[in-house]
């Protein structure tokens, strides 16, 4: 019992000596909590609906839905829906209700979809009977909808629904697949290379290469060199898998989708050796790993932030992970090309850029070049 209370003291002041350990046991949980609860407890995503030749119940019907209704030329609303700009597109012919939705997300699909079938509901319940007025014989005319409601039990026909992208049967799961895609090849590419740089210094090869006439710019981009050829095997084997073994939906260019999965891969692989240089043992970058890549991982867009507070949205842009997993989205999804999504590849080559260049930067305290 002495020996097994010596060895939990042992164990108490190892944490009273570290305190970066207790810093992200306490905070990191906290923190991931927090932004857990802002975006769960974030009211109702408000679908936006585009309509023309529309009636004003109609519209009311779907407002009081919980859709945002705004009107639109159907060139410019399906333009819109093609941009990713709005959710859905109503237009009335007669009694047959046209839908056009933008299709890549289920769930705000399915908000469309559920907006309209409660307001062809709500307008026909209010809809008053075609009741003629009857003339009497003796010439006093009735108009019996003045003395009567007649009841109608006919269901509403179905829309006619159109799919921009995607289709019926897409699952909630095939919209979350390209940002599984791009999260997962970050994660991994991040833990590879911070750890494996903390081995090279901990192993005493980064000393023995500083001894060397090597510039500072030289040996990072070896080091990133010599990873990329790892993370670009193994962007391929899970670019390939998700799309021809798990099932993924791509409606784009694979070749597009293996680009933004490789940037991505840079990204994380630049910023993993930035950290790895902050931290002296393995143990060390898992804990910062838990402040700076969990937090990119839950503002990406994994979840929706539109109906969170701004400056969550702010901040979800200020991480690389939101542009890569963007750009997956639209090219899998949505079937753009590289135009499309070339604004997100720009930041994040941008992104990669930034930490490289802060690596060359850090290796100043190991050596003068």
């Amino acid at each position: 019992m002495r020996n097994a209370f010596a060895v939990s003291l042992r164990i108490l002041r190892q944490f009273k000596h570290d305190p970066r350990t207790l810093f992200m046991m306490i905070v990191a949980p906290v923190l991931a909590l927090f932004l857990l609860n802002v975006i769960f407890g974030s009211p109702d995503y408000e679908p936006l609906v585009l309509t023309q030749d529309t009636s004003t119940d109609f519209v009311s019907a779907m407002q009081d839905a919980g859709a945002r209704v705004e009107t639109a030329s159907e060139a410019d609303a399906l333009q819109a829906l093609a941009d990713n700009d709005a959710d859905g597109f109503v237009m009335q012919d007669g009694d047959t209700v046209r839908v056009w939705v933008e299709g890549s997300d289920p769930s705000k699909t399915g908000a469309v979809l559920r907006a309209v079938s409660q307001a062809q509901i709500e307008t026909l319940a209010t809809a008053k009977p075609d009741i003629k007025p009857i003339t009497l014989p003796s010439g006093i005319t009735i108009d019996p909808a003045e003395y009567i409601t007649l009841p109608t039990f006919e269901p509403p026909a179905a829309p006619e629904v159109t799919y921009v992208h995607g289709s019926e049967d897409m699952r909630i799961f095939d919209f979350y697949g390209p940002v599984f895609i791009g999260v997962f090849v970050f994660f991994y590419v991040f833990i590879t290379s911070g750890i494996s740089f903390v081995r090279e210094r901990t192993g005493g090869t980064l000393e023995r290469l500083m001894a060397t006439p090597i510039h500072r710019w030289e040996l990072v981009l070896g080091y990133v060199q010599g990873f990329g050829l790892f993370t670009l095997a193994q962007s391929s084997i899970v670019v390939w898998a998700s799309i021809y073994w798990v099932g993924f939906p791509n409606l784009g260019a694979f070749w597009l989708v293996l680009v933004i999965a490789l940037s991505m891969a840079l990204v994380s692989l630049t910023l993993g050796i930035l950290v790895s240089e902050f931290a002296n043992t393995e143990l060390q970058v898992m804990q910062l790993m838990q402040i700076i890549v969990i937090p990119q991982i839950l503002l990406s867009g994994m979840f929706d932030l539109s109906q969170t507070p701004e400056w969550m949205q702010a901040l979800g842009k200020a991480f690389p992970v939101t542009y890569g997993a963007e750009a997956m989205r639209a090219v899998m999804l949505r079937g753009a090309d590289f135009s499309g999504v070339a604004a997100d590849l720009g930041v994040l080559w941008g992104f990669a850029m930034v930490f490289f260049i802060g690596n060359i930067l850090a290796l100043k305290k190991y050596r003068r070049i």
